[in-house]
């Protein structure tokens, strides 16, 4: 799946930029110090995490804070998107279907017991066990791991730890799975503590790990950091892991500090009162005459979109592939990426931003420019007419969309200002509302089918594969107990055909030229469906304050080294 990326929602405005990957841009170099350590880096998040479970994480903050404390076992290289070993070292065979890892001699736990294979099992088996993950479908191809789940097999049979190695163990997939290694081994399954998170993955533990007590607070970590403290909706502490397998990290402290907006947060990295955060392109320009501060603005693997609920009830309209096409026709989003993005950003018109090796050639996508009388047209072929109010209506009922987005981020709540007044113009009437971030999360999550549109953001990761997000079978279904982020219930069989290809080839063949020509025909499906006005991709503004050193950041990665972060005195 993806990384903090898995596909995940995003809170701020981290996004890449039409055209290649760009390297991070930060201001000129300090004179050189030796590293020292102490300090802490206090970074702004405008909502709380709710987890530090990697099986559970869905949200940035718990991606965040779930990534510093359980390490992975590949890092992916922040400018260039290599995955490089981390953790462990691994081999392929040569059908495909087998991963042989060995996990590095001196990684151990916070509480010094060594990680092991069998503590890659327990993180697997996590997954297998969870109620709420959306995760699973990154495992399915795991020889036994469906078997497990459903409780048909005491344990994955795919996955064999090395008897006189307990630090080697292979996976099997039952056929070849070309995201396996990303899917399979990344932060939705990094090693659990066997001996903290054994207890919940019995037989007869069937979702009772879904409330553990460690996944809020969690006692034997990996990563650089260790859970110190965690004050609700206010800031999460994480201290220095001293017993970190790339060395101990020179901070003292991680702190994840909650603010009520990014005009809060931009005052708050101007006063000190935190030292890094996302800023929006409006505030660009005065934190650049901050001596204190220094910015880093890179492209990035994410956009902003508009999405649209195919099965809702309030809103059948959506479900007309020609009033999808007119909502894009209608709404200029071209003056929105120049007015709210102060060109810092760019259109996107598929799933795949450009920064991504699956992106289909631009110039073979419907760009949707802002045409009116294309947009009333279309409304016209679906079977609407104009009342008297400038309206356009079908059967008595009126076409009106409810568009929910979170309150706070003021790119999206102008997106959305924006759209009222420019469907306004095409007959279409939008009712706005404006909800927290975790709120809206929680809908998306538990109740997408009650939402008719969206304003929210995608960040992806270096894996590609979308089967979480496009795939029929993961539209969030309670009755059919299906998860997944396809919140607005996309299904069609031609995305599916492409997904899967792009997944398991019949060939064999996971190169990237042969899995690009699927994700071509996927994204060339998707722009000319519409479920979503896929947006645009503000470019990522991240910002430090000047005696924090050592911050790297990228395309791929934001936290990479972060163990090497030091706090200049």
């Amino acid at each position: 799946m993806k990384r903090l990326m898995v596909a995940v929602l995003v809170t701020t405005v981290i996004t890449a930029c039409q055209g290649s990957a760009e390297p991070a841009k930060p201001a000129p170099t300090d004179a050189y110090q030796p590293p020292v350590r102490g300090g802490r880096v206090i970074e702004g998040a405008f909502a709380d995490a709710k987890t530090f479970a990697p099986f559970l994480a869905n949200d940035p903050s718990s991606l965040i804070v779930s990534g510093l404390v359980y390490d992975t076992l590949f890092r992916v290289d922040a400018k260039t998107g290599e995955i490089k070993p981390n953790l462990g070292r691994w081999t392929v065979s040569a059908d495909g279907r087998t991963y042989s890892w060995k996990i590095e001699p001196g990684a151990v736990w916070s509480d010094g017991r060594p990680i092991t294979g069998e503590d890659y099992l327990t993180g697997v088996k996590a997954v297998a066990r969870s109620k709420k993950t959306v995760r699973a479908a990154s495992f399915q191809d795991i020889d036994g791991f469906d078997e497990y789940r459903s409780g048909a097999a005491p344990t994955i049979k795919g996955i064999t730890v090395d008897p006189n190695d307990p630090k080697s163990f292979t996976v099997k997939f039952k056929r070849v799975f070309c995201p396996a290694l990303t899917n399979a081994f990344g932060n939705a399954a990094g090693p659990l503590p066997t001996h903290v998170y054994g207890k919940y993955t019995g037989p007869e533990d069937t979702g009772k790990i879904d409330d553990a007590a460690e996944n809020t607070t969690p006692t034997v970590v990996s990563g650089p950091f260790a859970f110190k403290q965690w004050k609700p909706n206010d800031q999460i502490v994480l201290e220095r892991n001293d017993y970190y397998f790339r060395g101990a990290p020179y901070l003292d402290q991680y702190v994840l500090k909650v603010v009520a907006d990014v005009a809060t947060l931009a005052s708050q990295l101007k006063s000190g009162e935190i030292n890094f955060g996302t800023i929006e392109p409006k505030d660009l320009d005065d934190v650049k005459r901050r001596d204190n501060l220094r910015v880093y603005s890179f492209s990035d693997l994410s956009y902003n979109y508009i999405g649209w609920n195919l099965r809702s009830a309030s809103t059948p309209a959506l479900a007309d592939k020609r009033i999808r096409q007119a909502l894009a026709y209608g709404l200029d989003m071209n003056s929105v990426v120049q007015q709210v993005l102060y060109g810092q950003g760019s259109r996107v018109f598929q799933h795949h931003p450009a920064a991504s090796w699956a992106s289909a050639d631009a110039t073979t996508l419907n760009r949707y420019p802002y045409d009116k009388a294309k947009a009333e047209s279309l409304i016209k072929e679906a079977g609407y007419t104009k009342g008297t109010d400038g309206f356009y209506q079908k059967d008595g009922r009126p076409l009106q969309i409810t568009i929910m987005t979170n309150s706070g981020n003021k790119v999206r709540e102008t997106l959305l200002q924006t759209a009222i007044d420019q469907y306004k113009l095409i007959g279409v009437r939008i009712a706005p509302r404006l909800m927290p971030f975790e709120a809206m999360v929680d809908i998306l999550s538990n109740r997408s089918e009650d939402v008719p549109a969206w304003i929210i953001g995608w960040k992806l990761n270096v894996e590609p594969d979308p089967y979480g997000i496009w795939h029929s079978n993961s539209i969030p279904d309670a009755s059919k107990k299906t998860t997944g982020y396809n919140f607005g219930a996309f299904s069609s069989p031609e995305a599916d055909k492409a997904i899967d290809a792009a997944r398991t080839p019949a060939s064999g063949d996971c190169s990237q030229a042969t899995r690009k020509k699927s994700y071509e025909t996927l994204n060339r499906l998707l722009n000319d469906e519409q479920p979503y006005d896929f947006g645009f991709s503000p470019t990522t503004l991240l910002v430090a304050s000047r005696d924090l050193r050592g911050v790297d950041p990228g395309t791929f990665a934001t936290y990479a080294d972060i163990e090497k972060w030091w706090v200049a005195r």
